[in-house]
């Protein structure tokens, strides 16, 4: 597809993404009380490396829900733009430009690479690369702006 239109499209904190991490912190929760129920009721009879790796799995899982905590409340908001007509970055051939908005920087700023990692139909997870070669991973869904999504959508393909 090559004429796939320009459009702007807003990126923010995605409930599906917090649905996962709160499945997964739920999963890990429930393994640690399936290694903890025998030894409930008479914690002095259990074995001592036991007791140990139940306590270092129950601190493990608490800095693995700080970690998704986090994750998701420094997840990046903004815009991403694709430019059909803008001059692509140095290096890339072919016509259109991707950018990244956010509050801050009002002309964008220039992308590598967008490309799809995992495509829900109605939500995507994407990487996004920057000039300088470090890149980010953003979440997408069709209901930030159910009018653009199939637009959006056609670009990610055009690019791809």
């Amino acid at each position: 597809m090559r004429n796939a239109p320009s459009v702007v499209f807003p990126v923010g904190r995605c409930a599906f993404y917090a649905g996962l991490l709160c499945m997964l912190a739920g999963l890990g929760l429930l393994v640690l009380l399936l290694w903890w129920w025998p030894w409930l009721g008479a914690p002095a009879d259990a074995p001592w490396l036991a007791r140990v790796a139940g306590w270092l799995g129950g601190l493990l899982w608490l800095g693995w829900v700080g970690f998704a905590w986090r994750s998701w409340l420094h997840a990046p908001v903004g815009r991403l733009q694709w430019d059909a007509l803008g001059a692509p970055v140095s290096g890339l051939v072919g016509a259109g430009v991707w950018r990244w908005h956010r509050d801050a920087l009002t002309d964008g700023a220039p992308l590598q690479q967008v490309e799809r990692a995992l495509d829900l139909q109605n939500r995507m997870l994407l990487r996004v690369r920057n000039p300088d070669g470090a890149h980010r991973w953003l979440w997408v869904e069709r209901s930030s702006d159910p009018a653009r999504w199939n637009d959006l959508r056609r670009a990610l393909v055009r690019v791809a």
